[in-house]
């Protein structure tokens, strides 16, 4: 596969997985170019990769990784939202609602769900994005489900 071709099947998911991380569209469009010009240097090592979107994805938590190391950048924290009543739920406060439960999660937690959920990876892909073994990556996907589970049943008794 070449790059061109590469770049297009997976830039979407790469940013979505990079904005979810950082949650600042400029940081998240320089990590983009940062892996994908990172995945250039060794496009010719395409055809040996088992999980292409994996192989990408890891380069990409690399990136983020090594980036927030440098600049000591916080993500957008939305704690002082949740204690704002409402009382129509809009879909935009609901996401606010769902993203705050997420932020409630450890990180490594909140990576596996948004695998799972959102990229929808296998659990041994995200085991080789996170350089975790696949049974703590599944181990921490079910108590991380337990958690949002019992969180959301808190809320709705509220």
């Amino acid at each position: 596969m070449n790059f061109k071709k590469f770049y297009t099947l997976y830039a979407d998911t790469v940013y979505s997985f990079i904005y979810f991380k950082v949650k600042d569209r400029f940081l998240a469009e320089d990590l983009l170019q940062e892996t994908f010009l990172a995945v250039y240097k060794n496009h010719g090592n395409l055809a040996t990769i088992r999980s292409p979107k994996a192989w990408v994805l890891s380069i990409a938590q690399r990136k983020i990784v090594d980036k927030l190391r440098k600049e000591k950048h916080q993500p957008f924290s939305t704690d002082s939202l949740a204690e704002q009543p409402f009382t129509e739920i809009s879909p935009m406060e609901t996401n606010l609602f769902l993203e705050e439960l997420l932020n409630r999660l450890d990180e490594t937690s909140r990576q596996i769900i948004y695998g799972i959920y959102v990229e929808q990876l296998s659990y041994k892909e995200l085991a080789e994005i996170l350089n975790l073994p696949e049974g703590t990556v599944k181990s921490k996907a079910y108590y991380a489900r337990a958690k949002l589970k019992r969180w959301l049943e808190a809320d709705k008794n509220d």
